[in-house]
């Protein structure tokens, strides 16, 4: 083994850290952008990594590269407080573009 082996693979964990890093921040950052161009403010955003709190229709439509958000908002049109899932980023590789937002309110009918 030489010397640069280790040093290799202390760089690829760094870097494998801030690219998870980075793709939490544009989700964050998507889910503002979306809620403003929709009349939302966020309230409280949670990520749900544990699939626990996810509905299980939703296990088998989402993909590892997407983010899944528990939110509550205030809707500025209607001033009420709406709670739901959003969904966000491409499922093929999880890009964080605004036609990659879906939302599941739960007092959808």
């Amino acid at each position: 083994m030489t010397r640069t082996t280790p040093l290799l693979l202390v760089l690829l964990i760094a870097v494998a850290i801030w690219l998870s890093w980075r793709h939490l921040q544009n989700a964050k950052a998507l889910l503002q952008d979306w809620a403003g161009a929709n009349g939302l403010r966020i309230l409280h955003a949670k990520s749900s990594t544990f699939w626990l709190s996810v509905p299980l229709s939703m296990w088998f439509t989402t993909s590892k590269y997407q983010m899944i958000y528990r939110i509550s908002a205030y809707d500025e049109t209607t001033h009420r407080i709406r709670n739901g899932l959003v969904r966000l980023g491409t499922p093929i590789w999880g890009f964080m573009n605004p036609d990659a937002v879906e939302v599941f309110w739960d007092d959808a009918s």
